[in-house]
């Protein structure tokens, strides 16, 4: 029986396994330049940042930007030049802003979200508060907390709580923000108030006592001392109370 068997010279097998191996390298270095070629997700991501924080007030403490991780299967060829962006001022109550990424050559352009924070400060109560109270310097202690977005719906200052009173129930441990509180009253209950009434140029001045508390710009009754009459006006920002005439 015959078997008949190619023979390759040693030469020609060389030449194979060199081909080979150089097709290998050669596919290899491929790979390695459409990998180069990519352009950096983490180059993207702090250019996103940079253009919110340029649109963004420097004097503002406590400014915390976070851009949102990226798709890590997002591949964008390699920009040629420097990368262009763009961002719209945040509005105060807004936590986040959409940075435009883009790339003239090759030309593309990608939407990156970048969440917004800020250290403030915050008073918080030591004890429960109910309807109608006037919070004290001392029924409060001062934290920071960081919240999203650049304004903070909670007060910040003693000072803000002067004359006025909770609109609701507070329990302990509740930061304090402005819209649990009324506004400051300017008037109250039995207090000596002037009534002024104005018509054609005239005004009339006279004694008054007021029959309930009340804020800037709120209507108010109030006894007329010389006649003894219950009128109703409103209450000024002197502490006066103006009636019609």
């Amino acid at each position: 029986m015959f078997v008949n068997r190619l023979t390759l010279p040693k030469a020609s097998i060389a030449q194979i396994r060199a081909r080979i191996l150089a097709l290998v390298l050669t596919l290899g270095l491929a790979s390695a330049r459409a990998e180069t070629a990519l352009q950096p997700l983490e180059g993207i991501r702090e250019a996103a940042e940079s253009a919110v924080r340029g649109v963004i007030d420097p004097a503002l403490p406590g400014v915390k930007l976070e851009t949102v991780p990226l798709d890590p299967r997002l591949r964008l060829s390699g920009c040629l030049g420097k990368l262009a962006t763009f961002a719209n001022a945040p509005r105060h109550s807004q936590s986040r802003v959409i940075a435009r990424v883009s790339c003239v050559a090759p030309a593309w352009t990608l939407n990156v979200p970048v969440e917004l924070r800020r250290t403030h400060t915050v008073l918080v109560l030591r004890r429960a508060m109910g309807r109608g109270e006037t919070i004290a310097a001392g029924d409060v202690v001062t934290q920071k907390r960081e919240l999203p977005g650049l304004a903070s719906p909670y007060v910040a200052r003693t000072e803000d709580l002067a004359g006025r009173l909770t609109r609701r129930p507070l329990p302990e441990g509740t930061a304090v923000t402005a819209e649990a509180l009324g506004a400051a009253l300017l008037i109250k209950r039995g207090q000596m108030v002037t009534l002024i009434a104005q018509s054609a140029g005239f005004e009339v001045r006279a004694p008054g006592r007021a029959m309930a508390d009340a804020a800037a710009n709120q209507r108010i009754r109030v006894q007329n001392l010389n006649s003894l009459k219950i009128i109703e006006g409103l209450a000024d920002n002197d502490g006066t109370v103006r009636v019609a005439p």
